[in-house]
């Protein structure tokens, strides 16, 4: 009798490693056939267990017996104070009662009487009462709400992380070099598709969402956010938790993004002959300007005027001589300078080039050298002054020994020298997709006009 009892202490272990048990000593379905005695039957586990408190509202009934039973009379021996809805799964060694719906808070009792048999047909060893108490879940809220925060520098590294549900920060990193990221954690486990749909921010922005647990979203914005800018992350009422509960009230959060850094944009355009640039002479001219002037076309602050107001002189002396030293005079009344308000990327700062003859038109210009000024030589490096050679097909030093180190040829624009008045004219134009060393395009295309005299 006492080996009997001993073996049927290890019965639940068996059972909760069923696994280990198989693997190990066989089936715990034969343990337990082997082990079974004429004794009458126990229940092994309960799930709830007794007494237990703050037990969730979504939560299942379990029972596990010591041995084989005619488990439809365990059925109908069991029940659920106050009666609840829902459906069974059983083995012959357990019964599984899965609500329909979430209990509500309160007390439960499990009940199961001694109608519950085995397969010999002896009663259950006594009648059951399991009591247990259901809490009311609680609402979904947003614990934490991440943003980066901080100075130009501290942005341009990634930002502080800054909880903003504890408090105001004083200005959000708008994501430079790269589009920003928010987390946000809530309470609880939450229903990811009705999240994603009832998720907005004031004034709108566009985003994609990534889910690092059902508690943990990121916020991945698809853009820069605009700087010197008010916005509001807002989740409305019935936002829904995975286990039903609802948010009661809207959640919002406000944040300002700072002025972060500046785009960029074209502050000067001129001549290489001008003498102008960069920490030299970075001024326009609010009058007519000409290829020996001691000023700038246009600096920033001015307005572009029109191209009658601006000369320059194309290239060579237009006899296009082989071998002539004078043929080819390397010029740079030609070679046009643009200077910018930030480090600029220079590939696509090059790409974004162009130059055409407006009249008449003509499409044959090609850049054929430039050299960049005023660089930095650390990260996210850059420079900002640029000096463009241009060639044109129609001009002249196209002999065998163009550009011949000892005739001294030069990439030049068509000769310009006798050129009548109000012709020809030329317009430059740098893009939009211009962008900065550190990722930001331009607002608007850089365009100017000029005449060749």
């Amino acid at each position: 009798m006492k080996n009997v009892n001993r073996n049927i202490f290890w019965i639940p272990i068996c059972f909760l490693f069923q696994q280990s048990c198989d693997s190990k000593f066989g089936s715990s379905k034969e343990w337990l056939s082997i082990l079974a005695t004429d004794d009458a039957p126990k229940v092994v586990s309960f799930s709830p267990a007794s007494s237990s408190q703050n037990v969730p509202s979504q939560t299942e009934i379990s029972i596990v017996w010591n041995q084989p039973m005619e488990i439809q009379s365990c059925v109908s021996a069991f029940s659920l104070d106050p009666p609840i809805k829902g459906n069974f799964e059983t083995t012959e060694f357990s019964l599984t009662f899965k609500p329909n719906q979430n209990l509500v808070a309160g007390g439960y009792v499990i009940r199961l009487t001694k109608q519950c048999e085995n397969k010999k047909g002896k009663d259950l060893d006594r009648v059951y009462s399991i009591p247990f108490s259901v809490v009311e879940p609680e609402d979904p809220k947003v614990e934490a709400f991440f943003v980066s925060s901080g100075n130009r520098d501290e942005c341009l590294s990634g930002g502080i992380p800054i909880n903003r549900v504890l408090g105001l920060t004083e200005s959000v990193c708008n994501g430079t070099p790269g589009p920003p990221t928010f987390q946000v954690v809530f309470n609880k486990p939450m229903d990811k598709e009705n999240v994603a749909m009832l998720l907005r921010f004031e004034p709108f922005l566009t985003y994609r969402l990534e889910w690092e647990t059902r508690e943990s979203l990121l916020i991945q914005f698809d853009s820069l956010l605009p700087t010197s800018s008010r916005f509001q992350f807002i989740l409305p009422s019935g936002v829904l938790a995975l286990d039903g509960k609802k948010t009661s009230e809207p959640i919002r959060f406000d944040f300002f993004v700072g002025v972060g850094v500046t785009d960029p944009s074209v502050i000067g355009f001129g001549l290489e002959s001008q003498n102008c640039g960069i920490g030299i002479q970075e001024l326009g001219s609010a009058s007519l300007s000409r290829w020996d002037a001691n000023t700038c076309f246009w600096s920033s602050g001015l307005p572009i005027l029109t191209p009658e107001n601006y000369h320059f002189r194309g290239g060579d002396d237009g006899t296009g001589d082989s071998g002539e030293t004078g043929a080819c005079a390397d010029v740079n009344t030609d070679n046009f300078k643009i200077f910018f308000n930030e480090y600029m990327d220079t590939t696509s700062v090059i790409s974004a080039s162009r130059l055409t003859k407006i009249s008449p038109p003509s499409s044959n210009i090609r850049l054929s050298s430039w050299v960049w000024s005023h660089c930095q030589s650390e990260y996210p490096y850059g420079c900002r002054e640029l000096t463009y050679s241009f060639a044109e097909s129609e001009a002249s030093c196209n002999g065998s020994l163009f550009g011949n180190n000892v005739t001294g040829g030069d990439f030049n624009l068509t000769n310009s020298s006798t050129s009548p008045n109000f012709y020809p004219f030329y317009e430059f134009r740098l893009d939009s997709d211009a962008k900065s060393s550190l990722g930001k395009k331009m607002q608007h295309a850089f365009v100017i006009q000029m005449e060749a005299k």
